[in-house]
């Protein structure tokens, strides 16, 4: 069952933004759920997340929206969705798109069969879902170029393979801001930078830029993570590490990229350095 829910260009929005909009929208849907005897285990699955992220939506009030008519609105779709996958159980897919003003978002819930790309879509999925889970970033963090974060599967050989947001990440007041879902193919630099850190030997499938901080900073964070660093002159790894430092050049920015072996520790690794960087 394929479930295509658009909210219309006509609804009244004032205010909210997509994401937030996709806060209260899982956490409604979650409860609605639960309520109609779904177990939690159930409910993670069919929305991407985690038990305790349902326990903690169970638990805790409904977010606010700028408005009660975008309170409705979400929450009128919530109910909609519910009610489907109540009456008709678990689909293969349930994909929503919103448009709000300017900004556009498009969230996908998905219960993955396997098959052919069933892996690209719970990378696209996890990359998705943990936008969310930055903290704030300082502008120390932000490069000139744009924040991007890119994924792979562990038989990628191309960079045309590789998962990435078209147009890079957008960041608002230190805000991480996810404008499209990630794509196969859509970088080439980083996934460049992913590939020559895998060819090292390296297992690592998820990789972020950031604006290179004081080489204190990442010392820091590599002692207190626990993190290999390697010199990337123009993104080309040297060797195995999760801390890449590529110095620039004539034309180039200093920029750092964070590695990891799953894309959820991504944010884990960025906050913590985010936490080093107002200390200093």
């Amino acid at each position: 069952m394929h479930i295509n829910i658009i909210i219309p260009s006509g609804v009244n929005v004032l205010g909210a933004n997509a994401q937030l909009w996709q806060i209260r929208l899982h956490s409604k849907i979650a409860n609605e759920l639960l309520n109609n005897g779904w177990q939690q285990n159930q409910v993670a699955n069919i929305l991407g997340t985690t038990q305790s992220t349902v326990s903690r939506w169970k638990e805790r009030a409904l977010i606010e929206l700028s408005s009660e008519d975008d309170n409705f609105e979400i929450d009128k779709l919530a109910s909609i969705i519910s009610s489907n996958l109540s009456k008709n159980g678990v689909p293969d897919k349930i994909s929503l798109e919103i448009k709000i003003g300017k900004e556009f978002s498009k969230l996908i819930l998905t219960i993955v069969k396997e098959g052919h790309n069933s892996i690209n879509n719970r990378l696209i999925n996890s990359m998705s879902r943990i936008i969310n889970e930055f903290s704030k970033l300082p502008e120390s963090l932000i490069p000139a170029v744009g924040i991007n974060i890119a994924a792979c599967s562990k038989d990628v050989k191309d960079i045309s393979e590789v998962i990435a947001f078209p147009g890079r990440l957008r960041v608002h007041e230190g805000d991480i801001l996810q404008q499209v879902l990630p794509q196969i193919g859509a970088s080439k630099h980083l996934a460049e930078v992913l590939l020559s850190l895998r060819s090292k030997g390296s297992n690592s499938n998820s990789i972020i830029n950031l604006k290179l901080p004081s080489s204190s900073i990442i010392k820091k964070l590599s002692e207190k993570l626990d993190l290999k660093i390697c010199n990337a002159p123009r993104g080309i790894s040297e060797r195995n590490g999760e801390i890449l430092i590529d110095n620039g050049d004539f034309g180039w920015e200093p920029s750092l990229y964070i590695a990891a072996n799953r894309v959820n520790k991504i944010p884990k690794i960025v906050n913590e350095l985010i936490l080093i960087c107002k200390d200093n």
